[in-house]
């Protein structure tokens, strides 16, 4: 079964994480829509504060078809050490049809920590199934390769091999 892959992107880096998995693992990307200002400096402390509060935000909901996957891809860049809030939105909004279902994480971040992300997911959402961070500095063959290992992984242990 091909994974279902959702992600909000604000400045283009996870759009290219999203592009990247469908091309590797194939199914469909999804993208959330975020309805909240984020630019300039007011916008990065809002995005940082939302963040760290688990607040919820205004987004347009893809409608992903979620029927007939096992496994859920969430992209999601790292802001305050945790997931973007329109993630989070959108997260409250389906965890039902998300239940059972294998859960993978990739993380753009700028190269620190993703454990406070992993436990607050977590703790508020789900056990994950694996969690991948992609430091935005690395050369986009080097994410690419990140990936596919992680994808590659995955999806072999999904298969059982």
């Amino acid at each position: 079964m091909k994974p279902a892959i959702v992600f909000v992107t604000r400045t283009g880096h996870c759009r290219k994480l999203a592009e990247s998995a469908v091309s590797l693992a194939g199914g469909r990307a999804w993208e959330i829509g975020d309805r909240e200002n984020r630019r300039g400096f007011i916008g990065f402390i809002r995005s940082g504060r939302q963040s760290t509060f688990n607040m919820a935000t205004p987004i347009e909901d893809p409608n992903a078809d979620l029927r007939d996957i096992d496994t859920l891809i969430i992209i999601t860049p790292v802001w305050a050490g945790k997931l973007a809030p329109p993630v989070r939105t959108w997260l409250r909004a389906h965890l039902e049809e998300i239940r059972g279902k294998r859960i993978l994480i990739v993380a753009s971040n700028s190269g620190g920590s993703t454990v406070r992300l992993q436990q607050s997911f977590e703790k508020e959402f789900l056990a994950i199934d694996g969690l991948l961070s992609v430091p935005i500095q690395l050369s986009e063959e080097q994410k690419l390769n990140r990936l596919e290992e992680f994808l590659g992984i995955r999806q072999g242990h999904a298969q059982g091999s």
